[in-house]
């Protein structure tokens, strides 16, 4: 059985696929979010649709039924019947949520587990979950990794800038539209985790290097 790892998939949430250019638009509608992402204009029913279904699509072509799913947050719009209905149509069984700030706590029901924050361990290797990207974590200076959302890819940039971070946004707009594994988070983390061990080193040896606690 495999842990898979997503956040952000905002369904039902025509403005987000606009704001953040989800390839999911029509040509019309595509040109028009280049032009203005934030206009007051509305997607078609038919693109949200279209969205919606191909990231369940891409859930379950990857996830089995007996595999874990953590989504970190922000699943959908504030409707606990809609998020009734999109939560059927995972066919994983074991799906937890990490609260968004879109998520609605009446929803909880529909989960097996759901937590504010919190340290999850698979494979040995503590792994902390905040919707939020942080800084610092529970045992980020003992190797624990950090995954996040919220962020929509945005802070990519400075994550492959600060290679000694293990940080990885996996939010669908950071991960191509799909969960990630825990074993393709191992083969991500590994350089990291080397840089990570020698940025240590030097800083227990008190050598000035740019290093988070």
């Amino acid at each position: 059985m495999e842990t898979w790892f997503t956040a952000d998939l905002h369904l039902g949430h025509g403005n987000i696929i606009k704001y953040s250019n989800r390839p999911f638009m029509n040509p019309d509608e595509q040109l028009r979010a280049n032009l203005e992402p934030r206009g007051t204009w509305q997607l078609s029913k038919e693109t949200i649709e279209y969205h919606d279904t191909m990231l369940l699509e891409a859930i379950n072509s990857r996830v089995k039924i007996g595999d874990t799913l953590w989504i970190l947050g922000d699943f959908c719009m504030r409707d606990v019947a809609k998020a009734k209905a999109y939560r059927a149509r995972i066919r994983c069984k074991n799906v937890n949520l990490v609260w968004g700030n879109h998520d609605s706590h009446s929803v909880a029901t529909e989960f097996s587990r759901v937590v504010d924050q919190g340290m999850v361990s698979v494979a040995g290797q503590k792994i902390w979950l905040n919707h939020y990207p942080m800084r610092s974590w529970d045992g980020s200076f003992h190797g624990s990794w950090h995954l996040y959302g919220h962020v929509h890819g945005r802070l990519q940039a400075e994550d492959a800038a600060k290679p000694y971070t293990l940080t990885r946004d996996v939010g669908v707009d950071a991960c191509d539209y799909k969960p990630i594994s825990f074993a393709e988070l191992q083969d991500w983390m590994q350089p990291r985790v080397k840089v990570f061990n020698q940025r240590k080193a030097q800083f227990i040896a008190g050598e000035t290097v740019d290093f988070i606690e």
